[in-house]
């Protein structure tokens, strides 16, 4: 092998070589973890969640309501069961315990501060029966930013969700009033199910909800068709003033129609065609939060999907950032800069004095 020929020998040029390797060694051992945006808003809108869930357990075993340890292994009571007068459709288990994990207030809180809103905004809500843990989530979310939600409720619920007939989501709502944990309420209720008006339940389970709905002092949506459900819920929606952002948990009867528009924020204008609720508030320039799709939401934003038992508030990608020290890289380039320039300027005066 040729013997090198500048006037940086071999050997120094190895040291240099292994001294930069040193270097990037700590660089990448620097790596520390750090709070992510909104943690403390995160924490609290967890922890008033798991707060809730407290209340709700409590409130279904004074209902007796019996406790499945196999369908709902983390005994939270807020799952409901497979077959109920005021069951609407299918539903997928795995969701619904994907649901109660409390850190899914954390999440909505990162996909409210990705939007423009601020303090004192008018938040559209659509909630169904069917995930009332994830509208309790929400709920949460919303009290801890300050926002002001109009929430309109399609009272069903599909398998697994709120559809005890005693215990609705309704029901629910108001425990957690009467407990001075969450003020908002829904303002205003249809029966759900298929196109919004009940269809696919028995009489007996149309005429549950609609007592249900009167019990708890709420507005009854009635329409003909699915058509005007939709415009009477914008038309609800409007009459409180400025919206500035449409949240949807799960329903799809009024807010999809037909489109699957897809899951988590949606931009405004985002969604161009389609008549449903989200269609319309996203074509008039309000920014969506369509929660659907829940198990892919959640593992997207690096939440267990069904976690038994359920994780301590404050794990997770939502809470914390992983760096590297700025500070450490800008020394290393600076020493590294510092070097080469020694170096190169040896090498290059040994081969001009060379060539004269």
């Amino acid at each position: 092998m040729k013997r090198r020929e500048g006037k940086i020998p071999t050997p120094l040029l190895s040291i240099m070589t292994v001294f930069t390797i040193l270097l990037m060694f700590f660089e990448l051992n620097s790596k520390h973890r750090v709070k992510a945006e909104f943690y403390e808003e995160k924490i609290a809108a967890a922890e008033l969640t798991q707060k809730c869930f407290d209340e709700i357990k409590q409130a279904s075993d004074n209902l007796n309501i019996p406790l499945d340890r196999i369908n709902d292994p983390n005994e939270t009571g807020i799952i409901g069961i497979q077959y109920s007068p005021i069951t609407t459709e299918r539903g997928e288990l795995d969701a619904k315990l994907t649901s109660t994990n409390p850190n899914l207030a954390a999440l909505i809180i990162e996909l409210i501060k990705a939007t423009p809103i601020k303090k004192g905004d008018k938040v559209a809500v659509s909630f169904t029966g069917s995930l009332p843990a994830l509208n309790v989530a929400v709920l949460s979310g919303l009290k801890i930013l300050e926002l002001e939600p109009i929430i309109i409720t399609a009272t069903g619920s599909s398998m697994w969700g709120a559809n005890y007939p005693q215990f609705t989501y309704l029901d629910m709502e108001q425990v957690l009033s009467e407990k001075g944990l969450l003020e908002f309420k829904t303002s205003t209720a249809s029966i759900g199910g298929e196109d919004d008006m009940g269809r696919g339940l028995s009489p007996k389970g149309r005429e549950c909800l609609e007592i249900t709905i009167a019990k708890n002092d709420i507005d009854f949506l009635e329409a003909e068709n699915i058509d005007e459900a939709i415009t009477k819920r914008m038309n609800i929606y409007r009459a409180f003033g400025d919206i500035k952002l449409f949240i949807n948990v799960d329903e799809r009867n009024t807010s999809w129609i037909g489109i699957d528009p897809g899951f988590g924020l949606i931009r405004s204008g985002q969604v161009k065609q389609g008549k449903g609720l989200i269609a319309q508030f996203s074509r008039t320039g309000v920014p969506v939060i369509n929660l659907d799709h829940i198990t892919r939401l959640a593992e997207k934003y690096g939440l267990p999907n069904a976690p038994i038992p359920l994780p301590d508030i404050g794990e997770g990608h939502l809470y914390y950032k992983y760096k590297y020290s700025v500070t450490q890289a800008v020394v290393s380039l600076v020493i590294l800069a510092i070097i080469i320039f020694v170096v190169l300027r040896f090498d290059i005066e040994h081969y001009f004095k060379k060539g004269e």
